[in-house]
């Protein structure tokens, strides 16, 4: 099956975040399994990736901690977002807190952290399956770049 994949460069201004985020642990495995599987099985599977399932062990992960960063309230795990490079990726919202907000929280502390760090150019991937996803990094200051069939 071939896919539409979208590079996206960030072309807005200077972002500013105090989202109260931190890195992954291991502690958090189980939460960020399950929320990163609902965000991303739907569609994993309708463009045949397999496995369709992701980190099949703390390991998998462990070694990204400091690029994976948490939102949590009172306990309660949000979203998170991974920074790798000059790359926002990853970011998911548990679906009991999609379109509240917190996705474009997660999106603008990602710009903000990288900006605060001089990367530059900030660049993300987004499947063209993913229109919510599209419409809010267009909606957020990115512009598509690229664009290919994978």
């Amino acid at each position: 099956m071939k896919i539409i994949v979208h590079t996206m460069e960030y072309q807005g201004g200077e972002c500013v975040s105090d989202l109260p985020v931190r890195n992954y642990s291991d502690v958090d495995y189980q939460e960020y399994k399950r929320i990163y599987n609902e965000c991303f099985r739907d569609m994993r599977k309708a463009l045949q990736i397999f496995p369709v399932d992701c980190c099949s062990s703390k390991g998998e992960l462990r070694h990204k901690k400091e690029s994976i960063y948490i939102l949590e309230n009172e306990g309660r795990f949000i979203g998170s977002v991974a920074l790798y490079g000059n790359e926002i990726d990853d970011l998911i919202v548990e679906k009991s807190f999609q379109k509240m907000g917190y996705g474009e929280a997660l999106l603008q502390f990602a710009i903000s952290c990288l900006q605060s760090n001089h990367v530059s150019p900030i660049v993300l991937r987004v499947a063209d399956w993913n229109q919510r996803a599209l419409k809010i990094y267009l909606k957020n200051g990115f512009s598509i770049i690229k664009t290919e069939v994978v």
